[in-house]
């Protein structure tokens, strides 16, 4: 197809032809193929980021290729982590458009990925400084918070670094008019940063009677605070659903009174999927974007608050919940992990002797990049920040073929994610190794670890099925920097409940699953 600004000169080259204006009508039929280009590349653009926000991202990609937007073409590049491309990229971008937000966020982002955290810190505050708002969004307000965590001495006060930013986009600014003055606009960026305005009055009361919940006693009264003005209340009529299995799911409930059923109907009869009573949370397909897995019914006249994702962990009280959110998930993890046993009955794991137990043989190896961590997690259904912020605060370690990593029963002190090769789960029954499940790159396993810390042991063992490397996170190095920095760890924490819920919602499903292979009850 011929555009319109291309033909119109395209039409005036052949006039010049006609009147014998050769060497003028040649320069006119180049004018018009470089309009032609320029045009179809800013069609090509605007037709990639149209499908990039669809989730379209492979049908997007050879728009992007074919289109003139840097910034574009630089995510392209930073997702298959060819850093150096991204970099060139966006510098030429910064060159052509210095006041771009999109650029200095996808700057910012880039030299998170690189460790040049306070860059990082630098693009991101200046790309929320340019944005109409004057907010980061809650992706580039996730990479602030944990900069800070990973390179606190490189990281000023948020205050101090938002001045810094707003001067750097002044002085460009004064290149091209030498009076001019950025505002000093970023009280909302700080306050996003740190902490929600306070709440209205008259919400003490109800504070006071969720602090009452022996569940939700250890929580601070700022977070008691927040979730009553954050929440919407719901009463729940004995024996009434709350939500059905199938349904989609906008919000996680918490319990505060009465209590629920969660039952799944199949076409073998009713599994059921546990109990929740007052300080569990309910509904955590919300958090992975999940249909829900069960029918929530409610046992005597209930009431619960109903919060989206986003707006139980906002702000600086959000630390609190987080510990509290991801407990509460991993015991439901584990209850329905405990409706297993209903499928082997006679057959008891045999838990190997603890005295003497092998010691896991970790090898010496070969160190993989932050580049390659990050690919290895693709396929376990974490973010790319979810990615880089799990491989930023673990550790590797290589495993031989057949050694072990961890064995049942032994103290669960860390959380692991495969990076390379292969690792195998399984239990000891009376009949010998019973593998439960293969895992390859990118699976996370021993979650409970972190997510509950009275978890009694590990529950099955953990070998690895060939040489492999694991990425290892200490549950000591975590709660050391979730004590040190709660708010800056936040954003670690936040990932360990999505991986809390993710596992609810595919322990739920395969017990579905295996209700019906089992047949009628």
């Amino acid at each position: 197809m011929t555009l319109p600004g291309a033909e119109r000169v395209r039409a005036a080259a052949r006039q010049c032809e006609g009147a014998g204006l050769l060497s003028e009508a040649d320069l006119l039929y180049r004018v018009a193929a470089d309009l032609e280009l320029e045009d179809r590349a800013r069609a090509s653009s605007s037709l990639a980021r149209v499908l990039l926000a669809a989730g379209a991202r492979d049908a997007a990609r050879k728009f992007v290729e074919e289109g003139s937007d840097p910034v574009l073409a630089a995510g392209m590049a930073l997702e298959a982590h060819d850093f150096a491309t991204a970099r060139r990229q966006l510098d030429e971008a910064r060159e052509r458009d210095p006041f771009d937000p999109r650029t200095a966020s996808a700057r910012g982002r880039l030299s998170f990925f690189e460790r040049r955290f306070s860059e990082a810190v630098g693009d991101l505050l200046e790309a929320a400084l340019l944005r109409p708002d004057a907010r980061a969004d809650a992706v580039d307000a996730r990479f602030l918070r944990a900069a800070r965590v990973l390179a606190p001495a490189d990281v000023p006060p948020w205050k101090e670094a938002a001045e810094m930013a707003r001067r750097r986009l002044e002085e460009r600014a004064r290149r091209h008019s030498p009076e001019f003055r950025w505002p000093e606009r970023f009280g909302p960026l700080i306050r996003g940063l740190i902490s929600r305005e306070a709440p209205v009055e008259g919400v003490l009361e109800a504070a006071r009677r969720l602090s009452e919940i022996p569940a939700l006693a250890d929580l601070p009264d700022r977070a008691l605070l927040h979730a009553v003005t954050a929440a919407e209340p719901r009463r729940v009529a004995d024996r009434s659903m709350l939500y059905h299995a199938g349904e989609r799911a906008l919000e996680i409930y918490l319990v505060i009174a009465g209590g629920f059923e969660l039952v799944r109907d199949t076409p073998v009869g009713p599994q059921t999927m546990g109990t929740a009573g007052p300080g569990d949370f309910l509904g955590e397909e919300a958090m992975v974007d999940a249909p829900r897995t069960c029918d929530a019914r409610a046992e005597g006249a209930s009431a619960v608050l109903g919060f989206t994702p986003d707006s139980l962990l906002e702000g600086e009280e959000r630390a609190a919940w987080l510990r509290n959110m991801r407990r509460r998930l991993a015991r439901r993890v584990a209850t329905l992990n405990e409706q297993f046993e209903s499928f082997f009955p006679g057959e008891k794991p045999v838990r190997p002797a603890q005295a003497g137990a092998a010691a896991p043989l970790p090898t010496p190896g070969e160190e993989i990049s932050s580049a390659e961590k990050s690919r290895s997690l693709t396929s376990g259904g974490l973010s790319e920040s979810d990615r880089y912020l799990f491989g930023a605060f673990a550790d590797e370690r290589h495993f031989p073929a057949e050694a072990e990593i961890f064995r049942e029963g032994d103290p669960a002190d860390a959380i692991y994610a495969v990076a390379r090769g292969r690792v195998r789960i399984s239990r000891q029954l009376s009949g010998g190794e019973e593998a439960l499940t293969i895992l390859g790159p990118g699976e996370i396993f021993g979650e409970l670890a972190i997510l509950d810390p009275e978890s009694p042991g590990r529950s099955a063992d953990a070998r690895a099925h060939e040489d492999c490397v694991v990425l290892v996170l200490a549950r000591e190095r975590f709660e050391a920097l979730e004590r040190t920095d709660p708010e800056g760890c936040a954003e670690l924490s936040a990932l360990f409940v999505r991986l809390a819920a993710r596992r609810a919602v595919e322990t739920a499903e395969r017990l579905a699953r295996w209700r019906i292979l089992a047949g009628p009850a």
